[in-house]
């Protein structure tokens, strides 16, 4: 994938990337809509900023004073839960513990919960707001806590009464949380074990079925934390069983979200840091009623977490959506692609920036070569054709793009690349540029250059960091009912620009998230959707028909982290 080695670096943050001019209608007069087109809202990305010598002076004095001792004593609480979880266990067998712990062993449970509360109390959270009715075990057997965006949100299994959770066999050996886990019965997971997650299917249908006598489970069913301001895709492991679960909702109401911990942006000891130099930490647990699914949920667990998922965002008042964190990598599908929220081609953008080669007329750079066959770079060519004179620089630059087998690259798709991140080019100008660079002119072609499968595939690569596969699909599916194998020009500039799905490539991923970010500052906070209209529609990122809110780039309920 083009960028890999760019991506790895995701840490560094700098400029997104130069501005973006507005796409021209078919009469050459500036669509108003595509003004306010802006970046996806990238939920794995939260900061705080402490603003004014007042809010800097309060948290660095009251950190000083209280960090310290809340530490100190919430590790205390942690290492003193050690020896109830382990006499609640010991001398019991693997087969033993395979079934549920009862008798005189329950008072080590009320002990722990106990001090799990007084963990949670020193850390900074004196009370923890309950609304609703907790379901027993019978009503239903499986818990789902969202939005998980902390990892306060452990917190949870106090008012749940210390459900079993699914945990990495790795925590096993890791002090107090390995006692812990074998504590309150955990179903472990392995990753090096390929038979591990259908032992933990099995074992989460065996539990969900076995009328009440086990403890329920507990499952954050986005996977990973995120901002808060969106649901993320729902994984199906909590689905499988088809039994009824009941929805809890986690909201912490303060003023400064410093508790949020997401996959970019502030680090552990910030949060924890910024989190207990407050006097004191606001939680709201809700406990929605129970979810009953249909049969058509029962048999689709795919199909059952997006009814759950739905409904939990209405309650919420934020978005449902689908984006999910494969591997490292956070992504949104898009129709058949499954497209990263940040691109390659923004790393990129920064890079040469930072090497003063931005902004560059991707004509300067191709000059009399781009009609010529052979347009294969070396890195010194490459370098060369740049301006580019640190070889670090050039190194990081020359790896986003795919190599032949000689280590050169396409000069086509070197021009393409430096046409997206052109600040006066519209989505409509690359997508015009793109079939110049990549269409062919073969045998029978009366109409013209058309754009065939293996430049469709390059484009989107090169641009988007799409695999060729998902791409082949993609092109399959455009081109079905049509006659002819390839694109036309015009075919072309339709599925970039008007086609309902595909068009947020060119119009909507494509542009920097600078750009959103200076317009944000002067236009007014768009509205938190309702309940009734977040539960109606998923979050526009391309799965879904609704896509109005996307295509003028009011998003309900983002706003940038400050």
């Amino acid at each position: 994938m083009p960028g890999s080695d760019i991506m790895k670096r995701r840490g560094e943050r700098g400029e997104r990337g130069p501005k973006e001019e507005e796409e021209e209608d078919e009469d050459g007069e500036e669509e108003e809509e595509e003004e306010d087109v802006g970046p996806p809202p990238n939920p794995f990305i939260h900061e705080v900023h402490l603003r004014g010598a007042w809010q800097h002076m309060k948290f660095y004095l009251l950190g000083v004073l209280l960090f310290p001792l809340r530490f100190l004593l919430t590790t205390f609480f942690l290492f003193l839960m050690w020896p109830f979880a382990v006499l609640r266990v010991v001398g019991l067998t693997e087969e033993e513990l395979r079934q549920p712990i009862r008798h005189r062993r329950r008072f080590f449970h009320h002990a722990i919960r106990f001090l799990s509360r007084c963990m949670f109390f020193v850390t900074g959270f004196y009370r923890i707001k309950i609304k609703g009715r907790m379901a027993s075990s019978l009503e239903a057997p499986i818990l789902l806590a969202a939005p998980h965006s902390t990892f306060f949100d452990t917190l949870v299994v106090v008012p749940c009464d210390l459900p079993s959770v699914v945990s990495r066999v790795e925590n096993l050996s890791i002090p107090v949380i390995g006692a812990l886990l074998r504590f309150n019965q955990s179903i472990l997971v392995s990753r090096h074990d390929p038979t591990s997650r259908k032992k933990v299917v099995e074992e989460v249908k065996r539990r969900a079925t076995f009328r009440g006598e086990w403890p329920q489970l507990l499952f954050y069913p986005e996977g990973t934390t995120a901002n808060g301001k969106v649901l993320l895709k729902f994984k199906p492991g909590a689905f499988i069983a088809g039994v009824p679960v009941q929805p809890i909702l986690i909201r912490y109401p303060n003023k400064l979200p410093a508790t949020t911990w997401t996959w970019k942006g502030n680090g552990v000891f910030k949060v924890l840091w910024l989190s207990m130099s407050q006097l004191y930490l606001s939680v709201e647990v809700e406990f929605l009623p129970v979810y009953h699914p249909n049969e058509a949920e029962k048999a689709d667990p795919t199909l059952y977490a997006s009814g759950v998922q739905r409904v939990m965002a209405g309650a919420l008042g934020i978005p449902a959506t689908d984006y999910e964190l494969i591997g490292d990598m956070p992504v949104s599908p898009i129709g058949q692609l499954k497209v990263a929220l940040e691109l390659g081609l923004w790393e990129l953008g920064k890079i040469l920036k930072r090497a003063r080669c931005l902004p560059m007329k991707a004509e300067s750079c191709g000059g009399p070569c781009m009609e010529e066959s052979d347009r294969r770079l070396s890195q010194e060519e490459f370098a060369d054709r740049l301006n580019l004179t640190d070889s670090v620089t050039t190194s990081k630059a020359f790896s986003y793009f795919q190599k032949d087998a000689r280590g050169c690259v396409d000069l086509h798709e070197v021009i393409l690349v430096l046409a997206a991140l052109d600040a006066v080019r519209s989505a409509k100008d690359v997508a015009e540029l793109a079939f110049k660079l990549f269409a062919e002119t073969q045998q029978g072609d009366e109409n013209g250059p058309h754009l065939y499968e293996e430049g469709f595939t390059t484009i989107l690569r090169c641009l988007l960091g799409t695999p060729c596969l998902e791409s082949s699909k993609v092109f399959a599916e455009i081109c079905e009912g049509m006659s002819a194998v390839g694109l036309s020009k015009d075919g072309f500039l339709d599925f970039s620009l008007h086609h309902p799905c595909y068009r947020q490539l060119f119009c909507y991923y494509l542009r920097p998230p600078a750009r959103a970010k200076k317009r944000h500052r002067h236009s007014q906070r768009p509205e938190l959707p309702t309940a009734a209209t977040a539960s109606s529609a998923l979050w526009p990122n391309g799965t879904c028909t609704q896509t109005s809110n996307l295509e003028n780039g009011r998003r309900p309920g983002h706003q940038k982290a400050s």
